[in-house]
């Protein structure tokens, strides 16, 4: 089931977990509060499998007509059964409906093929982020 849910649900701490695990430890990095202090402001959506958060991703509005997608992270038991393209559907969804028209994004090198299936295009050169490449991309809604 996927669904959106925010800073106060018990789900919250299980997004924490899942985005340190994939995004932060195998870099090194820690998930730290400057990480996460955005995050009462934006739309967190989870996927849930028996209880479990196994998928998440978050929206941060820009401006009035463009929102970041940001931290999509996917259980590596998960990978590569439909959870990340069904979040990312779930998420343009909902931006949709909230009245924005551009999602914009900055995804990891190894990620651009699964944006661009989607219909994300490439806008920027690449550049460095946590350490590792990545490209700005967007797709209108």
């Amino acid at each position: 089931m996927i669904n959106l849910i925010d800073v106060y649900s018990v789900e919250y701490q299980q997004v924490l977990s899942l985005r340190y695990e994939v995004l932060r430890k195998p870099l090194g990095r820690n998930l730290s509060a400057q990480d996460t202090a955005n995050d009462p402001n934006e739309l967190i959506v989870v996927g849930v499998e028996n209880g479990q958060v196994v998928a998440t991703v978050q929206l941060r509005p820009l401006s009035v007509k463009t929102i970041k997608l940001r931290q999509m992270a996917v259980s590596p038991t998960r990978q590569l059964k439909a959870w990340g393209r069904e979040l990312l559907q779930f998420a343009e969804n909902t931006a949709h409906e909230r009245g924005y028209t551009k999602i914009v994004l900055h995804a990891r090198e190894t990620a651009v093929d699964f944006y661009k299936k989607s219909g994300y295009r490439i806008v920027s050169d690449r550049f460095m982020e946590v350490g590792i490449p990545h490209y700005k991309m967007e797709k209108q809604l």
